[in-house]
């Protein structure tokens, strides 16, 4: 059996769509773990009508502290043998499951990454042609989804073995991490996998007209940004033929995003600007390799003001 774990918070007007995509999946062997992290809207009550009307739709109601909560509780739940999660907002094909499924049967493999297509606004669809599935290195796999962040789906376009997560050691989602918590779990997965699979054909569609600006809005899940970050380079510090530098810069360019919306805030909180601020004196500019991130890293320690005044003219 498969279970497919789905966080819901306030998405009344789309979800439907996504939980009908999960009800007509061809394989048909499913449980649908609804997690409703206490919804201000009808997302709620949609879940309870799909599990009224289909027995495979648990649903579970909490307020949680944050989405990692949410997905360990979808963890707990679940009784497949294979796991997967995905985003209320985007959209995934018929055959998703049962290819993914068979591929990962066929090959005694951990876990199958699929091909994602971004799809930017309602008229813009992206078409893949159809192409045969590859074993990936451990290190190819880190590098893939690291590099420039490509498979940004980090957790919803995969397939994993329910083993992955309840061997030992254990893997639950970090619940001081309400960002880059999907990534660091693709991190510890990729590591602890034995065999992973990449179908380069499309199945998972990222709806990024859907997706919220990732900054649009500072709030408190921002924050813990870096410290995801500093984790995935903790994890993958020893692991050969992967360029950590990527991560680092990453770390610096989120560091320098937060400083600028937390100085662009009414109410100014000097303690998490100069927290902020000190996240940029992390890494020393020769573990950096763009020359670009080195510019940037330098004037936003150092003028502080001066980039914010030209980072508020560029985002208009």
């Amino acid at each position: 059996m498969l279970s497919i774990i789905v966080p819901v918070h306030n998405v009344e007007n789309i979800l439907s769509h996504c939980l009908n995509s999960l009800r007509f999946q061809s394989y048909r062997n499913i449980e649908i773990i609804l997690i409703n992290e206490g919804s201000s809207d009808k997302s709620g009550a949609i879940c309870d009508r799909f599990a009224r009307v289909d027995s495979r739709f648990k649903v579970f109601h909490k307020k949680v502290e944050n989405i990692s909560e949410a997905l360990n509780i979808g963890l707990g739940m679940a009784k497949g043998e294979f796991i997967s999660f995905i985003d209320p907002v985007d959209r995934i094909d018929g055959l998703m499951f049962e290819k993914l499924i068979l591929t990962i049967m066929r090959n005694k493999a951990d876990m199958v990454i699929a091909n994602y297509g971004e799809e930017l606004d309602i008229n813009k669809k992206e078409i893949i042609e159809s192409s045969e599935t590859v074993i990936w290195a451990k290190e190819t796999a880190l590098n893939k989804i690291i590099d420039q962040f490509q498979l940004k789906s980090f957790l919803c376009n995969k397939l994993y073995t329910i083993d992955l997560f309840r061997s030992e050691p254990m893997l639950e989602f970090d619940l001081t991490l309400d960002t880059f918590g999907d990534l660091v779990m693709s991190v510890q997965c990729i590591l602890k996998s034995e065999k992973i699979i990449y179908d380069p054909n499309l199945h998972y569609h990222y709806i990024a007209y859907r997706h919220a600006s990732f900054f649009n809005g500072l709030t408190k899940e921002k924050l813990s940004g870096p410290k995801g970050l500093l984790k995935v380079i903790e994890l993958t510090k020893g692991v050969n033929n992967f360029d950590v530098s990527i991560i680092k810069e990453q770390h610096v360019n989120y560091s320098i995003q937060l400083l600028m919306h937390l100085l662009d805030e009414d109410n100014q909180n000097r303690q998490l600007i100069d927290g902020a601020r000190q996240m940029l004196y992390h890494f020393s500019l020769n573990e950096l390799r763009s020359q670009k991130v080195k510019t940037s890293c330098l004037l936003a320690r150092n003028m502080t003001f001066f980039y914010f005044n030209i980072w508020k003219m560029k985002s208009g």
